[in-house]
């Protein structure tokens, strides 16, 4: 089969896509990846065939815009946050079919791969006749943001004579059984495979003894640089990195080497490690305190490590409370958050063990779950 996977505009909702279409192309169909310019270093490094599918663009920009260019106020509260973040995804759509359209007219997919928010997956698919498959991402995706991009794009679903995006042959759930129990739906459960980018080589002290816990602090590649919508990341995370080597941890903390070259300075106990990939630096962590990031939080799960959410955007927010009720974690919202009381999460989690225990066994779940590989089989089994 021809597999086209059309992917989004940040590195968060790209890097979980690698795993599957790893996957399909091992089982000997063609894949392509197809992609926002700024994202071609992403997909290229991960050994996978990419073609562009529009010019770069930043989701924060398509959310603070319309369809016509006029300005989008923010809201404040959750359920309307959700609903613009589905409007926002929704346009992101609109800036990329007209690409995909013509890569699928030169390339003719037989199927496409598309993440549960990435609509111009479905609507190409609609526009095709073709079945599509939805790559989740996060511990639970909140209807209401699909039910808000289908609102936004009702004039081309309209043109199509549909009502709604159409349905995927098959929904890839990569949540874990104890995270969200089994009110997930008919979903294909998959293993997550963390895949969190190229590293050109690990330094030694990744795998060296210590003497004291380590602590892995990260905040993605876009809140420091404050490209999130809310602002304020690069602060506090300075702040952290001052404050948590108090708690007799090593810090180790994961930026990009543009974030990093901004510290004034480096405190006693803090090490940088650069965009070393977190798959990397985890195994040897105790605990990690990040931003609510999908890719970050199933890295940490999979590998065990309990975690301090700040989640910053409005669709990790239900997942963060999930990982809560789990058990391997503590969350401290964005919006009001301050070091003193992310300390004060870090100290709980490191003096309690049953994090670490919980944490423990939603690895042994996600092991447990079908691969990637099972997966395509069940796929090919599905368009036989």
């Amino acid at each position: 089969m021809r597999i086209l996977v059309t992917a989004s505009c940040s590195e968060g909702l790209v890097l979980p896509l690698v795993p599957i279409a790893w996957a399909l192309r091992s089982a000997g169909h063609e894949v392509l990846v197809a992609a926002p310019e700024n994202m071609a270093k992403v997909v290229v490094e991960a050994g996978l065939p990419y073609v562009r599918s529009a010019a770069a663009v930043e989701m924060p920009e398509v959310l603070s815009v319309d369809r016509d260019g006029e300005p989008v106020p923010m809201p404040r509260e959750e359920a309307a946050l959700l609903r613009h973040i589905g409007r926002g995804y929704a346009r992101l759509a609109l800036r990329l079919i007209d690409g995909l359209r013509d890569i699928a007219k030169r390339w003719r997919p037989d199927l496409i791969v598309s993440e549960t928010y990435g609509f111009a997956g479905p609507l190409l698919a609609a526009e095709l006749g073709i079945p599509w498959i939805e790559q989740g991402m996060r511990l639970v995706s909140p209807p209401s943001i699909s039910q808000s991009g289908a609102d936004e794009l009702a004039p081309e679903l309209k043109e199509l004579g549909l009502s709604d995006l159409p349905s995927p042959l098959l929904s890839l759930d990569l949540c874990p059984p104890g995270i969200r129990g089994a009110d997930g739906g008919p979903a294909q459960k998959m293993r997550f495979v963390p895949y969190n980018g190229r590293a050109s080589g690990l330094p030694d002290w990744v795998h060296e003894r210590r003497d004291k816990p380590r602590l892995c602090l990260t905040f993605g590649t876009r809140v420091p640089l404050n490209r999130s919508p809310i602002k304020g990341g690069f602060s506090l995370l300075e702040q952290l990195m001052h404050r948590l080597p108090e708690l007799g941890v090593e810090v180790v903390v994961a930026v990009s080497d543009e974030v990093s070259g901004n510290f004034t300075k480096l405190p006693g106990g803090v090490r940088v490690a650069g965009q070393l990939p977190l798959n990397q630096i985890l195994p040897g962590c105790d605990l990690i305190v990040h931003h609510g990031g999908v890719g970050t939080t199933l890295t940490a799960l999979a590998l065990g490590v309990p975690q301090v959410t700040v989640p910053v955007i409005a669709e990790v927010w239900e997942s963060a409370r999930l990982l809560v009720a789990s058990g391997a974690g503590r969350q401290v919202p964005f919006i009001g958050a301050t070091a003193d009381g992310i300390f004060d999460a870090c100290a709980a989690i490191l003096g309690e063990p049953s994090y670490r225990r919980n944490a423990g066994r939603l690895r042994e779940e996600i092991a447990a779950l079908p691969s990637p590989a099972d997966v395509v089989r069940r796929i090919e089994e599905l368009l036989s």
